[in-house]
């Protein structure tokens, strides 16, 4: 297993799902997108010439640097990886392999700090972080005492300046099985990058199983990137692609009204819960056939009709949903470990009760728009939109739609080991609040599932229940009727 082997995978399931006339907008997009090295960058990201630091952040950096700032004591922005160790686990082993990819890695032992307002990273020679071992084969319940620990770990906060920002821990349940949690903090990593590290420590535990040396240093660390970085955004065309991620925005809604059962809190604490749903093989079906017909893509239809419920529970029209962007355009990119996350906006006005079909085709035209501007830092487009960061409530957008393919839970045999990822017990990401409401759609191939997390310092379970309940219910009658007004009020 390579480390890129999750990545290629989930690529090729993509581009085999796409019709004839997708495959052709993808590349017309493609073709019209200028080259790297005529935006005035190097065609490869060279090394930076200064040492351990201090160092800049990069903006997906700086903006989960802010939002620790609003609440350091919450862990709304750990991001916990459990998996299942079955077979003959040599623990002396897997701690060296971790110490080979702590070594490797500088972003795993890189702590954050501040001068003047200004946050820095520095990077560290020693590895800061060390795998805890527990055997619980005598405990009483060690299921239950697992679930205890794993969510002790999750909950822990973070000191950014003190560190570690990784932590690892091994609990023993029975003489051959084991239970590994990573947790690291979102300033480090993203979902990409928490696949490659567990591909990577697949390949550094068999090495070190069988006597081989560590697998050698990558050209470029992550600090490489974040000078790289803040060195392009200087450009014209850089800033010129800002201004028309500021132009789309301008002028949209303070907030969207969304049917709280409770005041806002002065800050965020990251609490939340989820409630979840499959979408069936029919109606999944014609939600693929539709987008085939439209030109568009699943998500672009589970968008169309995410908006129009937030329309229908706001009352309001101009609705702009936020949606996850990888941040590897870059071919230098692509097998590094760190935060690289962005965030694109789909704004639509659904004044005048538009039919679905046309709101679709609108929803279409918009994502396309912020696609051809998904390098630009989102941190930069709050900053140009906004006045002030609202350290009350989650900056900009309240609202996010995630839609991913199934494929990273299945087991992966290595070296005598079966290994398992755990799903979270309480839904999509273990329910963190990053958002007031967000839809994660997973398709699972001849079906679907969507779960709604949402901000549980906002809202009840019922109130999330009734909410998706009405989203599957507009995306039944919508799609059985693809040219039915999507209608307006409150519901």
């Amino acid at each position: 297993m390579t480390a890129d082997t999750p990545r290629r995978t989930a690529l090729a399931q993509r581009l085999a799902g796409l019709s004839p006339a997708q495959r052709a907008e993808l590349e017309r997009r493609l073709a019209d997108r200028a080259p790297t090295a005529a935006r005035g960058r190097p065609a490869r990201i060279p090394p930076r010439t200064t040492g351990a630091g201090p160092l800049p952040l990069s903006w997906s950096q700086e903006h989960m640097w802010h939002r620790h700032r609003a609440d350091p004591s919450g862990a709304a922005y750990s991001v916990p990886l459990k998996v299942r160790l079955e077979g003959d686990l040599r623990v002396d082993v897997l701690r060296a392999a971790f110490r080979d990819l702590i070594a490797r890695h500088e972003i795993l032992r890189t702590t954050f700090g501040e001068s003047g307002g200004v946050p820095y990273q520095l990077v560290h020679d020693a590895p800061g972080a060390e795998v805890e071992h527990a055997d619980l084969r005598d405990a009483e319940d060690a299921e239950a005492e697992v679930a205890a620990r794993l969510a002790e770990e999750a909950a822990r906060p973070y000191d950014l300046a003190e560190g570690p920002l990784f932590r690892a821990v091994l609990l023993r349940t029975a003489d051959d099985v084991h239970v590994l949690s990573l947790v690291l903090h979102h300033i480090l990593t993203d979902e990409q990058s928490t696949g490659l590290l567990l591909a990577q420590f697949v390949e550094a535990y068999d090495r070190r199983l069988h006597g081989l040396p560590a697998a050698a240093a990558p050209r470029l660390q992550y600090a490489d990137y974040a000078v790289w970085q803040r060195a392009g955004q200087g450009d014209g065309a850089a800033a010129e692609r800002l201004r028309r991620c500021v132009r789309r925005l301008s002028g949209m809604p303070a907030e969207l009204s969304l049917p709280a059962d409770r005041p806002r809190p002065p800050r965020p604490t990251g609490r939340g819960g989820a409630v979840g749903a499959g979408i069936g093989p029919d109606l999944w079906h014609r939600l693929r056939a539709l987008a085939r017909q439209e030109r568009a893509t699943e998500v672009m239809v589970l968008l169309a009709v995410f908006q129009t419920l937030l329309r229908q529970v706001s009352g309001q029209h101009d609705i702009t949903v936020s949606l996850p962007e990888a941040g590897r355009d870059h071919p230098d990119l692509e097998d590094m470990l760190g935060c690289f996350f962005n965030t694109v906006a789909v704004r639509c006005d659904l004044s005048g009760t538009p039919g679905f079909r046309t709101l679709l085709g609108q929803v279409r035209a918009r994502c396309l728009e912020a696609y051809d501007d998904r390098d630009v830092p989102f941190a930069k487009v709050v900053e140009a939109v906004t006045d002030r960061r609202a350290e009350h409530r989650h900056p900009l957008l309240q609202t996010m739609l995630i839609f991913e393919r199934e494929g990273a839970g299945r087991p992966v045999e290595f070296a005598g080991l079966r290994m398992t990822p755990l799903q979270a017990p309480t839904g999509h990401r273990g329910a963190r609040a990053k958002r007031d409401l967000t839809l994660a759609a997973v398709d699972q191939g001849d079906t679907a599932r969507v779960d709604l997390v949402y901000d549980a310092d906002l809202f009840d379970p019922a109130t999330a229940q009734g909410l998706l309940d009405g989203y599957l219910a507009l995306l039944s009658s919508l799609l059985a009727d693809p040219d039915a007004l999507t209608g307006p009020g409150r519901r």
